[in-house]
């Protein structure tokens, strides 16, 4: 059985989601500058200008609700798009794989780190990873990609 080619609309809705998760990584950034900001007032400042410091964590905690209001949609459509509508194409395996490590890594630095806090995103990041090797054959059908049998089953020689 040949598999169907999915539709535009269910090409964007992957795609979009797949964008929107870029949102992570830009609020893990922009958290990371801020707090550098935020600890460089407390240092340069102590506790004279307590202000300025509240300043700067609302700031890093500004940039963290921005990252996780964006990402949170793009799961979804991510998990629509793969479940649901059955989208199955080489990039997004590809993308499952890298976001699910991805998110993975995050939360064991998080545990390294001592903050023994695991995020909301690992059991989205857990759930790509294997969706994604569960479903490899079904990613690679659609891409076109041919496996190769061995030898051993070669019977025109």
């Amino acid at each position: 059985m040949e598999p169907r080619p999915p539709s535009e609309r269910v090409v964007f809705i992957a795609k979009l989601g797949a964008w929107l998760q870029v949102a992570l990584v830009l609020g893990i950034v922009a958290i990371i500058v801020e707090m550098a900001k935020a600890s460089e007032v407390l240092n340069t400042n102590s506790a004279s200008d307590p202000a300025r410091f509240n300043e700067a964590i609302g700031d890093v905690l500004n940039y963290a609700l921005i990252a996780v209001r964006v990402t949170l949609p793009g799961l979804v459509l991510v998990t629509l798009a793969i479940t649901a509508c059955g989208y199955r194409s080489r990039w997004m395996f590809q993308f499952l794989c890298f976001y699910g490590l991805l998110v993975i890594g995050l939360n064991i630095c998080l545990v390294i780190l001592g903050h023994f806090m695991l995020s909301f995103y690992l059991p989205f990041g857990l759930f790509f990873l294997i969706f994604a090797q569960v479903k490899k054959g079904e990613f690679m059908q659609a891409a076109g990609v041919k496996r190769k049998l061995p030898s051993c089953y070669n019977l025109d020689a």
